[in-house]
């Protein structure tokens, strides 16, 4: 038959086959969405600065192997700008990060050391370090005699105190230490979206912060959400003054909600499909403009 075979009849139907499977089961698992884009817009109610100081937020993230994960995690980072002529102080114990209404403190209180390259971190309270740094100043003042900003050093080893008070001349601006958004035990705060899972083997397992796969989520796929009905929200409270003891303080306040979520792939099969940016592109085209025009910020996870 037309010069073929039995054999080569045989294996040109398999073949056939194959890619008749390859292409039911492609256009199946095109439609599942294995990477989930959390696209985050100001509230109205949000508010970014006043006649004093501007705030500028930024979500990005990170990889990176920490006490948080090696996988993508979500971290905010924080602009502070003073837009007058006097020194502005901002106390980062009584700011806070927002998850939904659950409120946890900015300031972190921690002493690392470092020795010939080796970093050590752990974490201190008021009594711990009394009888082992300065006392006096704004800091100390504030925390009834105990400086926990600055630093003790010799020859071999330069200990650093975390900094709960941070000072801005005028017409300047300080960025804030990064802020982990999704961070371990926090998954109810936002409704269980996310989780952590180990993954790997050995010393190669490592904490991976994941997004729970959604029925109504696939690839290419966008849901709308208002403020009234949206995922989840995240904010910020700053808190700020103008006397180094507080006083008299003000606060801004911002809140994020989500108003998309959008459904991509991290890779498809066989190479030259679309990939997972591509497919963002082609499903949201503006989200990079918008992005950077800060319009929109992105949580972007994957989803096993």
């Amino acid at each position: 038959m037309d010069g073929y075979t039995p054999f080569e009849l045989y294996m040109k139907k398999i073949i056939i086959l194959f890619f008749l499977a390859f292409g039911i089961f492609h256009t199946i698992y095109a439609k599942k969405a294995n990477s989930v884009w959390y696209f985050l817009a100001k509230t109205t109610a949000s508010i970014t600065e006043d006649e004093n100081v501007k705030i500028q937020y930024g979500i990005y993230t990170k990889y990176a192997n920490t006490d948080y994960a090696l996988g993508p995690y979500p971290t905010m980072r924080i602009k502070v700008t003073n837009k007058s002529n006097k020194i502005v102080f901002v106390d980062l114990g009584t700011s806070y990060l927002k998850k939904n209404d659950v409120a946890s403190v900015i300031y972190t209180p921690t002493i690392t050391s470092t020795m010939v390259g080796q970093s050590v971190g752990i974490g201190v309270n008021a009594g711990s370090i009394a009888d082992a740094v300065g006392i006096g100043g704004m800091v100390g003042t504030a925390l009834t005699g105990v400086n926990i900003g600055g630093s003790k050093g010799s020859s071999t080893t330069t200990t650093t105190y975390a900094q709960r008070f941070m000072s801005i001349p005028p017409k300047s601006s300080i960025l804030l230490e990064d802020i982990p958004i999704l961070t371990p035990g926090s998954e109810k705060a936002l409704g269980d979206l996310f989780y952590y899972k180990e993954i790997g083997i050995g010393k190669q397992k490592n904490l991976w912060c994941l997004s729970n796969k959604f029925s109504d989520v696939e690839s290419g796929k966008i849901n709308e959400y208002t403020e009234d009905n949206t995922l989840f929200t995240i904010g910020c409270y700053l808190n700020y003054s103008y006397s180094s003891d507080f006083k008299e303080s003000q606060g801004i306040e911002t809140t994020y909600y989500v108003k998309m979520l959008i459904g991509s792939s991290m890779t498809t099969f066989p190479p030259g499909n679309n990939k997972e940016f591509n497919i963002m592109d082609k499903t949201f085209p503006q989200w990079r403009e918008e992005v950077g025009k800060g319009e929109l910020e992105i949580i972007r996870l994957w989803a096993k």
